[in-house]
């Protein structure tokens, strides 16, 4: 017994604090949100548990996570005299990570996910009755908010004979402080989301995968007073490990953080997690109008399955039909919302003319100049909100408001605020049709939300603007 004692004490002799070398603490741009005195220690693959308890017996740390399957480390929290420079200097030590936040959005989508027409766009229908895939014989673990399982289309179970529900576990709690309920319910809905997508089984809604068994791993609260929910990449590489415990063959998170290399610690645990043989699907994230380099997340590990959104071939949706004297009828292709306060409906023909305001523009930010009481504005994107074209137009008497894009491709949901005059919006190449028409005649047109036609994208197979 002596002897092993000594071989331990001999051991940790070798692991004291050794010169840090550059690029062992590593930071974040200051606009990076991250926790107060809390890091992931990663250590090298030939690290030993001597140089585990060292760290762990630095004075003013915690450890808040062991992990010992995907990332090779611990998060820990440190009191304030604690340096992170401290840590890295112990031997076995490759990195000292700050523990970044993960933002999560939990504004409610408008859309209205019952549609038929959805289950069409997505490939839903062709997956389920043309493939004959539905899940059987699947684990599928998701790391999100939680989940609805009373939810009847999501199963109205948990962990019950027969309920899809068999794994997963609650790691936060509904508030900031950590304090996990004894399930992993939803109080945001975003998980809920993702579930139905992946597995619901109802007569409206239908997952990709109705008959898989899932599991949930809840890495984020409820919503704070700024709409939105917090998680960091200590609690999503523990959800990682645990699903990678329970057995699960795909592991989803609609989730991420922009700004980060494949060497960052969430990245690092997806990568490792697919070379265990787990299939791993991350959001590559919507940030991709601010530019280059905005992938999320773990979604750039190594091997994952980084998921973007590319643009339908075609689109399949309501129309508003607009009759010209010297073309005819033309169908147009209108965004979808039928949810929406500003439900684009017009049974009868309404007049439609391009409404130029008082400073000689066309994008209906001032005052018109055009009379369109009692008529359909027609204005072009830019310069001001929706919600102010809205406001404007249906101040000046307007029936209805229709606004074109100022670039080309598939017109994207706008928000047109408070304002209930009927609107919707439509692409550049038909707004720039029906101003031209209606510069030269009078146009009327219908619009119903009843009445659909598929429509070619110019703009299909392309990786949607917003996309990452």
């Amino acid at each position: 017994m002596r002897l092993v004692t000594s071989s331990i004490a001999l051991a940790f002799a070798f692991v004291g604090l050794t010169s840090v070398e550059a690029g062992q603490v590593r930071s974040y741009s200051s606009n990076v949100p991250v926790r107060r005195s809390s890091y992931l220690v990663e250590f090298h693959d030939d690290a030993h548990d001597g140089h585990y308890h060292a760290v762990r017996s630095h004075g003013g740390v915690t450890v808040d996570h062991h992990y010992d399957g995907v990332f090779r480390g611990m998060a820990v929290s440190t009191s304030a005299s604690v340096n992170p420079e401290h840590l890295a200097g112990y031997g076995g030590v490759k990195h000292v990570w700050p523990n970044r936040i993960h933002r999560l959005s939990t504004r409610a989508s408008k859309f209205n996910t019952t549609s038929q027409v959805q289950h069409e766009k997505t490939g839903l229908i062709q997956t389920v009755n043309e493939l004959g895939l539905n899940g059987s014989g699947v684990k599928i673990g998701v790391i999100d908010s939680g989940v609805d399982y009373m939810h009847p289309d999501l199963g109205g179970c948990w962990k019950t004979e027969g309920c899809p529900w068999q794994y997963g576990v609650d790691l936060v709690g509904d508030h900031s402080t950590v304090n996990p309920n004894p399930t992993p319910m939803d109080c945001i809905g975003h998980g809920t989301h993702v579930s139905g997508i992946i597995m619901a089984s109802g007569t409206q809604v239908r997952g990709v995968a109705p008959k898989a068994t899932m599991g949930m791993y809840r890495v984020f609260p409820c919503s704070d007073s700024e709409g939105g929910a917090n998680s960091d990449d200590s609690l999503i590489i523990k959800a990682m490990e645990l699903a990678l415990k329970d057995g699960m063959d795909v592991v989803s998170m609609s989730l991420g953080t922009t700004g980060e290399w494949a060497e960052s610690p969430s990245a690092v645990a997806a990568a490792n997690l697919v070379s265990k043989g787990v299939i791993v699907v991350a959001a590559s994230g919507n940030d991709g109008e601010s530019g280059l380099l905005t992938s999320n997340s773990p979604a750039i590990g190594k091997g994952v399955i980084s998921v973007g959104s590319v643009n339908n071939w075609s689109y399949k949706a309501p129309y508003i039909e607009v009759n010209s004297q010297s073309v005819g009828t033309l169908r147009v292709l209108k965004v979808y919302n039928p949810t929406d306060l500003n439900n684009f409906v017009f049974e009868a023909p309404i007049p439609l003319v391009v409404s130029n305001d008082v400073a000689g523009s066309n994008e209906g930010c001032n005052p018109p100049r055009t009379d369109i009481s009692g008529k359909i504005a027609l204005v072009k994107r830019g310069s001001c909100t929706f919600g102010a074209k809205a406001a404007i137009a249906q101040e000046a008497g307007a029936k209805g408001l229709l606004v074109y894009d100022f670039k080309a491709g598939a017109p994207e949901t706008p928000s047109f605020g408070n304002n209930t005059i009927p609107a919707t919006m439509i692409s550049l190449t038909d707004g720039n049709m029906l101003a031209a028409l209606a510069s030269k005649e009078t146009l009327t047109l219908t619009s119903t939300n009843d009445k659909f036609a598929t429509f070619e994208m110019e703009d299909g197979g392309r990786v949607t603007g917003f996309s990452s």
